[in-house]
């Protein structure tokens, strides 16, 4: 008897450390400029730089989490650690992250891409004739420069922002 009630015990304390001690990550979107469908955009080299990384996110502490990650925050992150200039994003992938330890954990966003610098892209869409306002609808702004797309857009000097919503072009919030 008292061997099987150790036998239970042990049992259910392995169990119970297996799901105590358990993470993911998994892949939440892959993006081209923030559009599900394939887009080609040139960016000149010297618009272009190297891929970075933002992360945001929070811990749990005894299934309570102690705040709520924020994926526009780790998308700021990313740009701004290219540097100076770029305030966009292209080719990237973002991912969700959830990793537990028996009483605490964690759970956030992390978020990798292509830093671009949107003046030199305006500058190539002007020089091919194509409608800029339009073709930048769907890139990831710095939350610096608008809380909309409309708005960076406008800020940015590509379109003004009543053209946009004459145009009935404008983005979800």
């Amino acid at each position: 008897m008292k061997l099987s009630k150790t036998i239970a015990v042990s049992l259910l304390l392995a169990v119970s450390v297996f799901f105590l001690l358990g993470g993911c990550t998994q892949r939440v979107l892959d993006f081209t400029v923030v559009s599900s469908k394939q887009m080609e955009l040139r960016v000149k080299d010297t618009g272009k730089g190297n891929r970075v990384e933002g992360k945001d996110g929070v811990y749990w502490l005894i299934m309570i989490p102690l705040g709520t990650p924020n994926l526009k925050e780790a998308v700021d992150r990313a740009i701004e650690s290219a540097g100076p200039g770029y305030d966009a994003l292209i080719d990237g992938v973002i991912y969700s992250q959830n990793y537990w330890y028996i009483v605490t954990g964690y759970t956030g966003f992390k978020i990798v891409g292509t830093p671009i610098k949107t003046s030199e892209l305006k500058a190539e869409l002007l020089k091919d004739g194509k409608d800029v306002g339009l073709a930048m609808q769907g890139v990831l702004f710095h939350s610096s420069l608008g809380l909309s797309n409309d708005e960076a857009i406008a800020n940015l000097g590509i379109i003004a922002a009543n053209d946009l919503d004459k145009a009935g072009t404008e983005t979800p919030r």
